[in-house]
């Protein structure tokens, strides 16, 4: 179970990345200000998760907060969906993202002894 839900968290992840992407494409009808936003947004959210959020991630963070920072980075992206005209689609991936959040605080030390982020690293 928590090998299944760590899979969906980085499909959810991955899609996030995506979702800012099309974001930037619909922010702007300028086109330059298009390809920044498309390319400058998602670059944003994978810079902000490689220094706070991911496993490897040099910092005094526990995993549950980590947890709860990469969940609300998700949800800036669920926003920028909404904005971007699709807000059926931004509920349905919010909810996903907020659903996948709370079995992995109740799996707790389960999801991540199940990728081996707790082996070694004191957590």
């Amino acid at each position: 179970m928590a090998a299944l839900n760590l899979a969906i968290r980085f499909v959810a992840e991955l899609a996030g990345v995506g979702l800012l992407g099309y974001w930037g494409l619909q922010a702007s009808s300028f086109g330059p200000v298009r390809v920044a936003l498309a390319i400058g947004a998602p670059l944003a959210l994978v810079v902000a998760w490689a220094i706070v959020v991911a496993p490897n991630a040099r910092n005094a963070l526990s995993q549950p907060v980590r947890a709860a920072i990469g969940t609300g980075l998700l949800l800036v992206a669920a926003g920028a969906l909404a904005v971007a005209g699709q807000p059926a689609a931004a509920v349905v991936y919010g909810a996903a993202v907020v659903l996948n959040w709370a079995i992995l605080a109740t799996l707790g030390s389960d999801a991540a002894g199940a990728t081996g982020w707790a082996r070694g690293r004191g957590r």
